[in-house]
């Protein structure tokens, strides 16, 4: 598996996108004959399977949206030749409005954790070395704990952030896995109150999309390199960030990675819609699945060598569009940004109310003085415009369910 995994890095395009249509081929006729939903879905575009045999074929298939199979049975959804008592059922967090429940066939599920443990020992990672996971789905014990082999401490997201940099300090580890929200809450705290002991060697946040500035923050306060990686329950893995830090590597043997304007692809470095193709799960097929998150692929060789396909996410989720009264949509981003330099605050959650009223709530932080509160209006104002900004003080903010926070949320339709 280790030998299969580094000579798919070094596959040269041509080869890589021979092994894409051959795997594309086999998954389209298996979801025409036992997805009926796949199969309708076929029927109304008039295609049958031998009307796409290459990745550039594709795009005669009409996008799906989580909305369009959210309420579906799921004999509708789920193969029909493969027993689903037998899967892995897995469940979106439902941090975009919905949560969607996912069948993995377990080889499928054991290969995508296969790609994602050689792309981190690739990294730096060491398997006998320990780590910590807050917050993310990082498999839990097996045997292989027992023999040294991942030895995983987890830690709870809801735990106070004093508790948690206590069980890292007295745990040691190598690693940490942890949501970009967890690093950046436990990074003001360590550098606020010049926190010692907590150095490690390697970061791999997941599960959210990690901004610049947390990723700055969390190189400095842990002493550790940083490795991104993008993925959804949906399809896994989807690319990680190349080892010389030179943009995202699609994991080109299981996933094709398109990016769309109203379903249809567009060019590398335009933005668009992030679209993917899930080529091994057959048990619950993605096909051109619509993941709402805003990007675009990268032209041009990679200095680490490899020559998978790159990507890289520009402005988030769709969900984290802004609609405003003078017309203009903005990327909550750009608000979060400004509001990550405010010193004195340890948590903050963007609210939109209405369209021209934002609640914005702040957590109090080790340097929070009397101006904070005024300091955070009159940073989002220029962003915002002819808006009313409400900031309150408010104890501590709730994550989801899953542990995920959502530093933006709107009642306003984009």
């Amino acid at each position: 598996m280790m030998w299969r995994y580094i000579r798919k890095q070094q596959l040269k395009p041509a080869e890589l996108r021979k092994l894409q249509d051959r795997k594309l081929r086999a998954l389209i006729r298996h979801s025409y004959e036992y997805v009926p939903y796949y199969h309708s879905l076929f029927k109304a575009a008039k295609l049958s399977p031998d009307d796409i045999r290459t990745v550039n074929e594709l795009y005669k298939i009409p996008v799906t949206r989580k909305r369009d199979i959210r309420n579906l049975p799921s004999e509708e959804v789920v193969a029909s030749d493969i027993d689903s008592r037998k899967c892995w059922v897995l469940r979106t967090s439902g941090t975009s409005g919905t949560s969607l429940a996912i069948y993995w066939e377990k080889k499928a599920y054991l290969t995508n954790q296969l790609l994602t443990y050689f792309w981190q020992l690739k990294c730096g990672d060491k398997m006998t070395k320990k780590r910590v996971a807050i917050g993310t789905s990082w498999p839990a014990p097996t045997s292989l704990h027992k023999i040294g082999i991942f030895r995983t401490r987890r830690i709870s997201p809801f735990d106070d952030v004093k508790t948690q940099i206590e069980q890292i300090k007295e745990y040691g580890p190598y690693t940490m896995h942890a949501y970009p929200s967890c690093l950046r809450v436990l990074g003001k705290e360590i550098m606020e109150k010049d926190i010692q002991g907590v150095a490690m060697n390697l970061l791999f946040p997941t599960g959210e999309l990690l901004d610049e500035y947390t990723r700055k923050l969390a190189v400095d306060v842990f002493d550790a390199d940083l490795f991104d990686s993008y993925g959804a329950m949906e399809v896994g893995r989807i690319s990680n960030e190349c080892v010389e830090h030179d943009g995202y590597h699609t994991v080109g043997e299981s996933i094709i990675v398109e990016v769309t304007k109203d379903g249809e692809p567009i060019p590398a470095g335009e933005e668009g819609e992030v679209t993917v193709t899930n080529l091994v799960n057959y048990a619950m097929p993605f096909i051109r699945y619509d993941l709402e998150d805003l990007g675009m692929l990268v032209e041009g060789e990679c200095s680490c060598g490899s020559y998978l396909p790159r990507m890289r996410l520009t402005e988030g989720r769709r969900s984290h569009i802004m609609r405003l009264p003078d017309g203009r949509t903005i990327s909550a981003l750009a608000v979060i940004g400004v509001l990550n330099n405010v010193q004195g605050i340890s948590q903050f959650q963007i609210a939109q109310e209405e369209i021209d009223h934002f609640a914005i709530r702040v957590v109090r932080g080790a340097r929070f003085t009397d101006k904070t509160v005024e300091e955070v209006g009159e940073v989002s104002k220029p962003i915002l415009g002819d808006v009313d900004v409400e900031v309150s003080v408010v104890p501590s903010i709730p994550r989801e369910t899953s542990g995920k926070f959502r530093p933006f949320i709107t009642k306003v339709p984009a």
